[in-house]
């Protein structure tokens, strides 16, 4: 177990580094801790990236792909960040880094990556505006005090709240700005105690919300449309660029977030009423 930053051997200061460290990476706006998330066990770590909250974040032995998606090996939820940004990957003498054609390009120790890196230790690296130091070896790590997202950042956010609790997957739709702002949307396994977050765009973050406060409002109606929003209101409610907005740009944001929802295993949470509008199949409830 590690008692000092593992950069320098200072005194930790924020999650596994110390001030000085953490201080030396770019902050990147709107980015909290539970953006960043890896789904490689600590235990079974080749390698480590640590962000600019100290927490650190395990590498495989094999590839490892960084991006927006939540299939990546190395999820990071930025709007800098592409599906797809980069790739980690073990090689006979060390590490490599790759950039995989992303929008925002991915920097080494503040130079442009094209091709293929060689990962020097300690080294920083910068997916969008995002930025990690990397550790070649699996050095042993101090636990930083990680709390659920639900604990310390969803708790300062309030107007809305709905949670919707379906077959493999619970979700919770999270937001404190007006009817044209973005939030947030909480996913875990059922009963699970930590929450990870993805951003929403306005205009999905919206869609939901909307569907979402009819179908409490319309919970005990009978009606085979209980819960369903007309497709010409949405096209009027939703925080459209263009005045002109219709029902086609409507349905173009719900596949949207359809992709969205089928990516973190929610495939049929929302459904469309032929030739009304949309609705939202799963339980709904307001805290």
């Amino acid at each position: 177990m590690g008692n000092g930053c593992p950069r320098c051997g200072d005194v930790l200061a924020v999650g596994v580094l110390c001030v000085s460290c953490a201080g030396s990476l770019p902050a990147c706006d709107g980015l909290i801790r539970e953006h960043v998330t890896s789904r490689t066990a600590k235990a079974g770590a080749a390698a480590w990236l640590i962000d600019g909250f100290g927490i650190p974040h395990a590498l495989p032995t094999t590839r490892t792909l960084v991006g927006r998606r939540p299939q990546a090996d190395l999820v990071i939820l930025n709007g800098s960040v592409s599906r797809e940004h980069a790739e980690l990957q073990r090689v006979t003498d060390g590490w490599q880094l790759r950039d995989l054609g992303s929008r925002n390009h991915t920097q080494l120790d503040g130079r442009r990556v094209e091709g293929r890196a060689t990962l020097p230790d300690r080294g920083v690296i910068r997916f969008g505006d995002v930025s990690f130091y990397f550790f070649s070896q699996a050095v042993a790590l101090p636990d930083p005090d990680v709390h659920s997202v639900a604990t310390t950042h969803a708790a300062g956010m309030g107007t809305y709240r709905y949670t919707m609790r379906g077959p493999t997957i619970d979700l919770c739709l999270l937001g404190s700005g007006g009817d044209d702002t973005g939030g947030a949307l909480l996913y875990r396994e059922p009963n699970a105690g930590q929450w990870a977050e993805m951003s929403l765009s306005p205009l999905e973050f919206q869609l939901i919300r909307l569907l979402c406060a009819r179908a409490v409002a319309e919970a005990s109606s009978p009606s085979r449309s209980r819960g369903c929003v007309q497709t010409k209101q949405l096209a009027k409610q939703l925080p459209f660029q263009s005045r002109y907005a219709n029902e086609e740009n409507v349905r173009q944001v719900v596949r949207r977030v359809r992709a969205t929802l089928d990516e973190l295993g929610a495939s049929g949470l929302i459904e469309a009423l032929p030739g009304r509008g949309y609705y939202v199949t799963w339980p709904v409830v307001v805290p």
